[in-house]
C-alpha cells in the first residue's frame, strides 16, 4: 500500500536538501538559493509577518497569516492560509499558489523553515513556491488535496514556475 501512496525520492530529497543547506552556509552562500534550487522553487514573496490569525478545528491548526513586503517587496502585502500545512498564498489579494502545490517559509538569513505552528509576529521570512508531484495534478489527486478539498470555492490551478 505504501509503495502506491507515497512520493518515491521524498526521504532522500530530504537528505539531500539537509545536506545542500549544510554545504551553503559552510562555504558562506546563499542558503535560501540553495533550497530554492534544488526544489525547483520561486521566492514569491519576502516580508514580516503582521498579523496571525491562528485556531484550533476538528484537531488541526486552522488560520491565516499577513505579511509585509521588506526591501524590494516593500509596499506589497501577502497572506498565506493554513491546515497544518500551507495551502494557499496571495500577494496584493490576487490568490498565487494553492495546494497541491507546495508553498514553504524559509527564514530569510538561515534558509531554515518556518512550519504554520512556528509563525510569530516580526519574523522575516521568505515564502516560496514549488510545484507538486504530477501524481497530484491527476483529477484524483486533486479531489484529494486540491482548494476545494479544503473548503476553498476556487479550481486548483498550476503556479508558473517559469
Amino acid at each position: 500500500m505504501a509503495k502506491k501512496a507515497v512520493v518515491r525520492g521524498t526521504l532522500t530529497l530530504c537528505a539531500n536538501l539537509g545536506l545542500s543547506l549544510r554545504e551553503a552556509r559552510a562555504a558562506h552562500a546563499d542558503p535560501v538559493a540553495a533550497v530554492t534550487g534544488m526544489l525547483g522553487a520561486k521566492v514569491i514573496f519576502h516580508g514580516r509577518v503582521r498579523d496571525i490569525d491562528r485556531r484550533t478545528e476538528g484537531g488541526f491548526a486552522r488560520g491565516s497569516a499577513w505579511f509585509d513586503g521588506v526591501e524590494d517587496w516593500r509596499g506589497h502585502t501577502f497572506k498565506l492560509d493554513f491546515q497544518n500545512e500551507f495551502l494557499m498564498a496571495e500577494r496584493d489579494g490576487k490568490i498565487l499558489v494553492t495546494t497541491p502545490d507546495l508553498l514553504t517559509l524559509l527564514e530569510a538569513d538561515s534558509g531554515n523553515s518556518v512550519t504554520a505552528d512556528s509563525l510569530k509576529y516580526g519574523l522575516r521570512l521568505l515564502a516560496i513556491a514549488f510545484p507538486c508531484n504530477e501524481q497530484w495534478r491527476t483529477p484524483e489527486g486533486i479531489a484529494l488535496v486540491g482548494p476545494r478539498y479544503f473548503g476553498y470555492d476556487i479550481d486548483y490551478t498550476p503556479f508558473d514556475f517559469e
